[in-house]
């Protein structure tokens, strides 16, 4: 064996200190009446504001959707006048595209009706591209919102 150098390590004077093995409480900064107590006071103080505030946040989507359902009809007319507007203007270019031949006639394919079974002064809402056909592709997009402006 080796001779060892230096104090050995011992247990200190009087042996180690126990282990801790109780439940060591956590200090409580609200108790439970206290807690309660802030509770109600909250919903007390807090219900009347909440109250008033989706009172007046109720009037303003009624404010909001009054004004939409105003404003609807006008849009939905002005949206018609536009689009009656380019039909007519399809009409005078078709009108004028085809004045060469002799027998076409304006809003018929070849001399026959587009629709056979509708009556003459029925409207049928035309599709988008009927709108714009002699219009350059490119420049589709502006002229579509073009009525928005004047």
């Amino acid at each position: 064996m080796s001779k060892v150098k230096g104090p050995q390590d011992l247990p200190p004077k009087g042996g180690y200190v126990p282990f801790q093995i109780e439940r060591i409480k956590l200090r409580s900064i609200v108790t439970g009446k206290l807690g309660i107590g802030i509770f109600i006071v909250t919903n007390i103080i807090g219900m009347p504001m909440y109250m008033h505030s989706w009172l007046r946040e109720r009037k303003l989507i009624i404010e909001a959707k009054s004004r939409e359902l105003a404003t609807l009809p006008i849009l939905f007319a002005e949206n018609d006048r536009a689009m009656l507007k380019q039909l007519k203007h399809v009409r005078e270019l078709e009108a004028d595209v085809m004045k060469d031949f002799p027998y076409w006639e304006v809003g018929t394919f070849f001399g026959e009706p587009i629709y056979e079974d509708a009556q003459p002064d029925t409207y049928i809402k035309p599709i988008a591209e009927e709108l714009f056909v002699f219009t350059d592709p490119k420049e589709r997009p502006v002229l579509e919102y073009i009525h928005l402006l004047s």
